[in-house]
């Protein structure tokens, strides 16, 4: 992992996720990590949206670190 994210046209984007115990955390935290624009609704249509055309955000690859799932995972 380290070394695909260290290569160049790789963006990183890390997910805290000590910081998310709820869809609604989830939404926010993954739109401030991942630079959603402005125009993103906060559901998971949005999220949808969002994360399949990162357009605002070019890069060759793209690396979700998402630490500490597992606080949020059971909820759902």
């Amino acid at each position: 992992m380290e070394q695909i994210a260290a290569e160049p046209g790789t963006k990183v984007f890390y997910l805290n996720g000590k910081k998310i115990n709820s869809k609604q955390t989830f939404l926010t935290q993954a739109a401030e990590a991942m630079e959603f624009p402005a125009y993103f609704g906060n559901n998971w249509d949005a999220f949808d949206e969002c994360i399949t055309d990162l357009t605002w955000c070019p890069a060759q690859r793209y690396v979700i670190l998402y630490d500490h799932a597992d606080i949020f995972s059971p909820i759902f």
